[in-house]
């Protein structure tokens, strides 16, 4: 029952988005503060929509992300580019053969990098805000940012969502013929 109600679910969000996309005033659909449930529930709908989109072709997209895919998930079905960025990476890594070593590893460092520009972008607001930091808290922050913890956060972070994204492409492929 619980896929059933997932499905429903999904019926209803891909309702909604077919009914808004056609809204020329409606720029992208942005939700606030999603709880996980309704954040599994998007992914999934997100993805098979993704995966119909020309740019998102498995070809297209062993080449990496791009702006095209961004302004084409955005275009028809007004998905934000950090959501049409998850899914590129989420179709990605369904398009990577893992027993091939450089296209797993290709895949891994695109979505590391991704997850390491997030991480550098944080520590340059840390850094603005060291000034307000106490002698104590700043040699606290700085034994938590060594390159070696660093490197763990990616692995660990890289871990999690490749499991979270394999649960998405688990779930399509029960649904529909890739």
């Amino acid at each position: 029952s619980g896929i059933n109600a997932e499905y429903g679910g999904a019926r209803i969000l891909s309702t909604m988005y077919n009914h808004v996309s056609a809204d020329p005033g409606i720029y992208d659909i942005t939700v606030e503060d999603p709880s996980e449930n309704f954040t599994r529930l998007r992914n999934f709908v997100d993805t098979v929509k993704c995966s119909k989109l020309t740019s998102f072709s498995p070809e297209k997209l062993k080449l990496g992300f791009t702006q095209v895919m961004a302004e084409e998930a955005r275009t028809k079905y007004k998905i934000t580019a950090i959501q049409s960025r998850k899914m590129y990476e989420i179709l990605r890594l369904r398009a990577t053969d893992p027993a091939n070593h450089e296209e797993y590893k290709s895949y891994r460092l695109d979505v590391k990098k991704r997850l390491n520009g997030a991480f550098q972008k944080e520590k340059k607001a840390m850094a603005r805000q060291r000034e307000r930091l106490t002698e104590e808290e700043l040699k606290a922050l700085d034994a938590t940012k060594t390159p070696e913890q660093q490197h763990e956060f990616l692995d660990r972070s890289f871990l999690e969502l490749e499991t979270e994204y394999r649960k998405v492409i688990e779930r399509v492929a029960a649904f529909i013929e890739f």
